[in-house]
């Protein structure tokens, strides 16, 4: 590569817009976020876009809304910084946490970081933008890879999907639950680039998830046996579709089966499900709630996940041998179906999302850029894709309801000496209420 020196001078003068534009991009990013994200997603092409919703996202979480008396994790984190901040607590104690028995610290990310934004300031604010640095960054990164493999103009199913994938686990609720959602991230951002590159690195980094949330001993497993069953994506597909139509192990067989763990996991599994039972998270409540538009959401993305991926079998993706959408297929039906049987197991369905997302990113491959480009299968999957409006609301109701005004019209700068009495979300409820 040449020095600058190097250079003609058209060349450094052909260069020299295009950093100043990223730079000013960036000073706009600092000074107004919101308008700054606006900005990337009507222009995805542009190599900013995906720095401009990195940066943002660290600004989510440096104007997070946390309603007081909440049962939210996020209250938690705030309530660990404030005691920590506030205690003679060393890294010796901390270190002391993981490993005494019986204790409720399986993860390392989230306290080691708490731990570190504790030393300075007990402001949550502070924790949770330190928070949005890795989950912003794997966040923008899982976005566009896909964007990155669309050619040419998106199409309205296109950008529908990928809106969808975008609110399946979205921001607010990705830094509420940090620990699960980023742990999610971070292993979809391993594992498409690992099949894109075939690089071990990324491989690590999946395989390295359970540091940030214990639970995915579950992924790493699955992504064990999938690597052993991966050629036989035909019964890989019999698998799922026998699990979907309810043959589910029932809960005295899921408890006889961890029996056979390691102690130490055993033990650890017991331990985080009961804080779990006792610290319930938004994106779970979707599932498990009694509430009738979300036991409908449930049904409808589970239908439209089945169909989804029925479709492309049909169509032939698993003959695709080493295609990235024919690994994504076979990897999110396999993840799946496992979650099918162990979803009696509290906090386990989450995992749902993770095969969600990996089949999203299938799908949207396989319209985009594989075999599903002709009529039929666009006209097919943009009446499936109705199922998803539902799921697609949610997604947009649950990131309003951990922002506030502040996140529009503030700033990084206005930040620390800002402050809101209701989310972003009720603000809208009530403004749409007095209108009518």
């Amino acid at each position: 590569m040449r020095t600058p020196s190097e250079l003609s001078p058209r060349q450094l003068t052909a260069r020299s817009p295009t950093l100043g534009r990223s730079a000013r991009l960036y000073l706009l990013a600092l000074l107004a976020p919101f308008v700054s994200v606006v900005l990337a997603v009507l222009r995805p092409r542009d190599p900013a876009s995906r720095n401009l919703v990195w940066i943002f996202t660290v600004y989510f979480g440096a104007a997070f809304y946390m309603a007081a008396n909440s049962a939210s994790d996020s209250v938690r984190y705030a309530e660990w910084l404030q005691e920590m901040h506030q205690s003679d607590f060393g890294l010796g104690d901390l270190l002391g946490l993981f490993f005494s028995q019986g204790s409720k610290y399986q993860d390392v990310y989230q306290p080691l970081l708490t731990y570190v934004i504790s030393l300075v300031t007990d402001e949550y604010r502070i924790l949770f933008a330190a928070f949005g640095l890795l989950f912003g960054y794997v966040y923008s990164r899982n976005v566009w890879f896909l964007i990155d493999r669309i050619p040419g103009r998106f199409g309205a199913l296109v950008v529908f999907l990928l809106v969808a994938y975008a609110f399946h686990v979205n921001i607010g609720s990705g830094l509420n639950g940090v620990r699960m959602w980023t742990a999610l991230h971070v292993f979809v951002f391993g594992f498409l680039h690992y099949h894109a590159t075939g690089r071990r690195k990324y491989l690590a980094i999946v395989l390295a998830t359970p540091l940030i949330h214990f639970s995915f001993w579950l992924a790493c497993f699955v992504t064990a046996a999938y690597f052993l069953v991966r050629r036989f994506g035909l019964a890989v597909y019999v698998f799922f579709l026998i699990s979907m139509l309810g043959a589910a192990l029932d809960l005295s067989t899921v408890q006889t089966l961890m029996g056979y763990l390691p102690l130490p996991i055993e033990e650890r599994a017991s331990s985080y499900i009961g804080a779990a039972d006792a610290n319930p998270d938004v994106m779970e409540d979707r599932r498990n709630s009694a509430i009738w538009f979300l036991q409908l959401n449930h049904w409808l993305t589970a239908a439209f996940f089945t169909f989804s991926a029925s479709w492309m079998v049909w169509r032939g993706c698993l003959r695709q041998h080493g295609g990235l959408v024919r690994n994504l297929l076979v990897f999110g039906m396999l993840l799946y179906g496992v979650i099918n049987l162990v979803s009696y197991i509290p906090s386990l369905g989450r995992f749902y999302a993770l095969a969600e997302m990996l089949l999203l990113a299938a799908l949207i491959l396989f319209v985009a850029v594989g075999a599903g480009r002709k009529r039929l299968d666009r006209q097919v999957m943009a009446g499936a894709s109705l199922m998803l409006i539902l799921n697609l609301a949610l997604g947009v109701r649950f990131m309003l309801g951990f922002a506030s005004i502040w996140l529009i019209l503030g700033n990084f700068f206005l930040a620390p000496f800002t402050s809101a009495d209701q989310s972003l979300y009720e603000l809208i409820f009530y403004v749409l209420r007095g209108m009518r």
